[in-house]
Formats: structure tokens, sequence, C-alpha cells
């Protein structure tokens, strides 16, 4: 059972860790569900890869959400096991055999993605020619703008996509059509524009479509410059959907992971040395900051505690507690220019892709777990105006 306290700063009166803290406030990720169910008219597919802590998938479950895109046997296993009357969408384009057989005969999954008609010819031999499944066929997109582009990798594009829209339609008892923007997808047109010309590539196939998924890539405001209002992102949708050949009672889904689950967490590190403008924390790169170190992100800190010393901030970058040169993240990350040993930092924002690629590198990796009940530092979805300082923008 993780304790509660009031904020970062009721814990470090109680106790100052060596250890870095992962601290969670499961009410941001209702909140975030409750933004995508007042202003996206689809349902909601939540990414479990994003995050995949028992008591966030719960909580996200709890506000309305259920059904999750599940990425390995290990996640149908999680969810299966945890989430009563779940749907599981197996959006992995490429799976083994053996674990099509076993979500498919163990587990009752019934929706998978395709990008490839080999990878049908693979689900139709391993389930037997099974005459109830949903296939969506994952289409080659244009991500541009997005941080971290997906493109390479999956996507049917052309004549291909054109034979695999006909063989799918053929084969599954629902022909289901998706795509994905790139993660951090920071420009929303890019989902109208995908789902036009999922639409043509539909309309050159001479098939109709059940159910379309618009896949995930929804922004997380992390620094300036990043999306913190996030209308436009289904009102651009909305006003795409009327391209796409469909039933008349289709469904339309969304996929967001990294939006649904980023808020819900922070992570309080421990200052263990300072050099000029470098700080050495005890957490990196191989921990929860992965993506810091890897993709350059840049999180919003604070100081805790920083009462006389938030007047003059000046950048920093930080060391993670390895040994390797490579556990370091560049930033900026602005913090009060007398920040010294000893002293505490919350990285706000660390719920998406944070614990899920942390290791044990060196020894490192050991978190204390707890609760807290302030608000998140720059959030898509709490009130600007009753939030206080911590949502304030400079």
């Amino acid at each position: 059972m993780r304790q509660s306290f009031l904020s970062a700063e009721a814990f470090l009166d109680i106790r100052r860790p060596v250890d870095p803290v992962r601290c969670f406030r499961p009410f941001a990720a209702s909140r975030a569900v409750q933004w995508f169910h007042d202003h996206f008219s689809g349902s909601l597919i939540y990414a479990v890869k994003a995050n995949m802590d028992k008591e966030v998938i719960s909580t996200i479950a709890s506000a309305g959400v259920s059904r999750f895109d599940v990425a390995s046997l290990t996640e149908v296993d999680l969810l299966y096991h945890h989430v009563s009357e779940a749907t599981l969408f197996y959006m992995n384009p490429v799976k083994s055999r053996a674990h099509i057989r076993a979500a498919y005969f163990d587990y009752g999954v019934r929706r998978f993605s395709v990008d490839h008609i080999e990878e049908v010819e693979k689900i139709l031999e391993v389930t037997e020619e099974a005459k109830d499944l949903t296939l969506f066929v994952r289409l080659h997109c244009n991500d541009a703008g997005s941080v971290l582009p997906l493109g390479k990798k999956y996507g049917a594009e052309g004549e291909m996509a054109v034979e695999l829209l006909q063989f799918v339609r053929a084969k599954a008892e629902r022909l289901g059509v998706t795509f994905h923007v790139g993660s951090q997808a920071l420009q929303p047109q890019r989902y109208g524009e995908a789902i036009c010309h999922a639409a043509e590539l539909v309309r050159r196939a001479g098939v109709v479509a059940e159910l379309l998924n618009v896949g995930g890539g929804f922004p997380v405001y992390y620094k300036p410059g990043d999306p913190q209002d996030l209308g436009l992102y289904p009102e651009f949708i909305e006003t795409a959907l009327n391209e796409m050949p469909m039933v008349h009672d289709g469904e339309v889904f969304a996929e967001p992971g990294r939006a649904l689950s980023a808020e819900v967490e922070s992570l309080i590190v421990r200052v263990d040395a300072r050099r000029g403008n470098e700080l050495f924390i005890n957490d990196g790169g191989y921990g929860v900051l992965f993506d810091a170190a890897n993709c350059d992100w840049v999180f919003p800190v604070r100081l805790i505690g920083d009462e006389g010393r938030a007047d003059n901030f000046v950048p920093f970058h930080f060391w993670g507690p390895t040994c390797d040169a490579a556990d370091q993240m560049k930033g900026p990350f602005l913090l009060p220019d007398g920040i010294a040993e000893g002293d505490y930092i919350e990285i706000h924002k660390t719920g998406a892709y944070g614990n899920v690629m942390a290791s044990g590198f060196n020894g490192f990796g050991i978190y204390e777990e707890i609760h807290l009940e302030d608000e998140v530092m720059f959030s898509n979805y709490a009130d600007v105006s009753t939030a206080g300082g911590l949502q304030k923008i400079s």
C-alpha cells in the first residue's frame, strides 16, 4: 500500500530518502480520461505499453476505459487477470505464432493488427481459419512533426495496402483501419491528413470498414513549444471522419498511452554532487529518465522546498548514477542557481514510458513508491485558473 502525502515537501519533512521515489497521482489519470470523454466522440483504447503499473491500469479502467492495446503476451496476461471484462486489441503488427495461438485460444483475444498479407495468413493458420476475427490494417501515414516518428517500421503503403485491405475484407469478420502519426505528435493536422489518406486507400480497395482506430501520439506539455491545449486534435479528427467509407454504425477509437499516463507519475531525485551547471542525481537514463537521456526529453522540474532560492533560475544538465558516460540528460533543466548537494528535485510527468523502460544496470533502479495529492506541473488537463503556481508557464 502506497502511503499518501500532501506534497513532496510533506514527504521530505518526514524522510530524506537515499533512493529515488516514484510519486503517483491517480487523479491525474482519471482527469485525462475524462478530458478525452468530453472532447472525443469515439471510444478510448489505452496503450498499456506506456505504463503497466496495476494501479494506473485500474484507475484508467475505473474512469471508464474498457479497451486496451496490448503488444505482447505479457501485457495480454496482465490485463486478462487484472481488469475483468477488458477487451484486448493486440495491435503489434508482427507477432509470433506461439503468442497468437495463446492470445486467441487461452485469452480470448479476437482483435489483431496487421500490415502485411503474410501476417494475415499466419493468424488464419494459427487460429484454424477462425471466422470471428477483427483485423485492423495498419497503414503508413505522414508522421512529420512528431518527436518520435514510427513510420519506418510498420504500415502498408500504396498498392500493397489496397491488396491487404481487400484480403482482410474477404477473410475477417470485421475490417478495421488504423495508423500512427508518431509519438508526441505536435501537429494536430496530421490526424486529419492520415484519415483522408486512409479513406482514399479504402475507396481504391472497394471495401467498407467497420472500425477506425486513429492511433496514439496525442502530446503532453513538457516544455514551452509543446501543445498545452489539445482541443485542436479531436477537431481535426472529427472533421475528417466524413471521408472514411465505414458502415453506418461503425466505431471510431483513439489509442492514447502517453496522454493518459504521463501526468500520473513524478520522480523525486536527490542531488549527489554539483559541478558547475552539472548535477549528478540518483536516477537517470537507465531508470525512469530513459527519455531524457535517449530522446533529449525536457521534463518539468522544480527544486523541492525552494523558498528563498527561486528568483535566479539557470540551466542545468543531469548525470545519472551509473558509471556509463551515456547516462546524461542534457535538458536544459531550469532550477535555482543555489541548488546544492543534498537537495531534492521533483521531476514531473514521468508516467509515460518511465518505469517500463527502467533497468537495474549497475545495481541501480530501486524506487520507493508514494502517493501525492498536489497538482501536476504544466498539466494539459487542470484548470489553469485554479491550479496555482505549479501551473504557471514562463
